[in-house]
């Protein structure tokens, strides 16, 4: 296929930058802006004019799609604040958009996964708010873990993904999901899905897996159970 580029936008306390270039399949290349985060609650990244400021920025370059990589922020207003923000930034940039929250519950329904483990760095409450998010669209999380951070979440190297995955896992879950674009998942994601036997679905894997599927790439090759399968629309009722 052609070349397709992809934009994300990305907190700037977000370090993984290299993830996205990872993930990416062949023809694919990831476009990354910063968007200012601050310490007071994600309320005010997403209320600011930055979003449309960055994904403006985004625009001249053609791109297939572009995709708001933060999980909490893009949450913690329920479906119609990640709605909202979706399609700021699809107007913005002139592109399909998505989220990473929108992007991990289309992985889970276009893998047919219902019933998951939910790992996430987060302090409890912030985690408790995905699950209301999750469970609004239909998904049952049977098992939550968090780490309780408030910062240094990009500082956690991979074992400690690791064992998150493996302390949250219950036989009834379908799939494991991890939380936080600021988590480092790739060289951890086949191992696990070795080791449990089941889909192990991240933020930095989903996000470019949806913007990619969005964008019109329909190739298999990829990190990961998810890439099998193509994204199911409108996860999230989108406009």
């Amino acid at each position: 296929m052609d070349h397709l580029r992809i934009g994300i936008l990305y907190p700037s306390d977000g370090v993984h930058d290299r993830e996205f270039w990872q993930f990416a399949p062949p023809h694919a290349t990831m476009h990354v802006t910063r968007i200012f985060f601050p310490e007071t609650p994600a309320t005010t990244l997403v209320n600011d004019g930055d979003l449309d400021q960055a994904a403006q920025l985004l625009r001249p370059i053609g791109p297939a799609a572009i995709a708001y990589a933060c999980t909490s922020a893009s949450f913690e207003k329920g479906h119609a604040g990640d709605r909202s923000i979706i399609d700021r930034i699809s107007r913005a940039a002139n592109a399909p958009g998505t989220s990473t929250s929108s992007a991990l519950v289309a992985a889970c329904r276009s893998l047919g996964v219902r019933k998951l483990a939910l790992g996430a760095p987060y302090l409890p409450e912030t985690t408790a708010q995905f699950v209301r998010y999750l469970a609004e669209a239909g998904l049952e999380p049977l098992s939550s873990r968090s780490l309780g951070l408030e910062g240094g979440i990009g500082e956690l190297e991979s074992e400690g993904i690791v064992r998150l995955a493996n302390e949250v896992d219950v036989p009834q879950a379908e799939a494991i999901v991890l939380a936080c674009t600021n988590l480092v998942t790739y060289s951890a994601i086949s191992a696990l899905e070795r080791a449990l036997d089941k889909p192990v679905i991240t933020a930095n894997q989903a996000t470019v897996w949806h913007a990619c599927r969005i964008g019109g790439y329909r190739g298999t090759e990829g990190v990961g159970r998810l890439w099998s399968v193509d994204a199911i629309e409108n996860p999230i009722g989108m406009s």
